[in-house]
């Protein structure tokens, strides 16, 4: 595992330690508005939120949901931002840094690597937060009827699904630009691959 070390709040352009690139490193191009770009992003993982709701409330036909809870669920999705980056950060290898903090300024969290890390793995470290979405949409749809369970689990499943749009579109920038078997290393200054 890792060193992870936590960072607390800092301001979203901190430099972090960096190891230098190869000769052979290419820049990967991504959008100047990480937040912006990102926000297409979201739709097929909103309408797979939708779809489970659909599922369990017409489909199956159990629908029980109490508004009053809401507030409580998406509050949980927002404590488990640093557990999203905690995710992340668990992918590197044994003898890597991994930062991770907050910006408040920005409401993000945020985990930063600058060490060379295989395409396939990349892929994986991004997509891990997804559990956090995932897990509570399932107890949502396999548990019976519950408006105390469905009024947690529903805006925390939405929260931490959505929470990973700027990981999506670095997935499919990632899996467009750097060929098969490259190697992914990040920069305070951007995204590089080299082989």
């Amino acid at each position: 595992m890792p060193e992870i070390i936590w960072c607390g709040n800092k301001s979203w352009d901190t430099d972090f330690p960096e190891r230098a690139l190869p000769n052979n490193a290419q820049l990967i191009e991504r959008p100047d508005n990480i937040f912006r770009g990102s926000i297409p992003y979201g739709i097929i993982p909103l309408i797979f939120c939708y779809a489970i709701i659909g599922v369990k409330w017409f489909v199956i036909g159990e629908r029980a949901m109490n508004l009053i809870y809401v507030p409580f669920g998406i509050l949980l999705g927002l404590l488990f931002l640093p557990v999203h980056e905690i995710l992340h950060a668990v992918c590197y290898g044994n003898d890597q840094k991994v930062y991770i903090g907050i910006c408040l300024k920005k409401f993000a969290a945020f985990a930063v690597c600058h060490e060379p890390i295989s395409k396939r793995r990349f892929v994986i470290m991004s997509l891990m937060p997804v559990l956090l979405g995932i897990l509570p949409l399932v107890i949502f749809l396999l548990s019976p009827p519950n408006p105390f369970l469905s009024g947690i689990c529903i805006p925390m499943g939405i929260l931490s699904m959505l929470s990973p749009m700027p990981d999506y579109m670095d997935v499919s920038i990632i899996c467009k630009q750097v060929p098969k078997g490259a190697f992914v290393h990040t920069q305070n200054d951007g995204f590089y691959w080299y082989r």
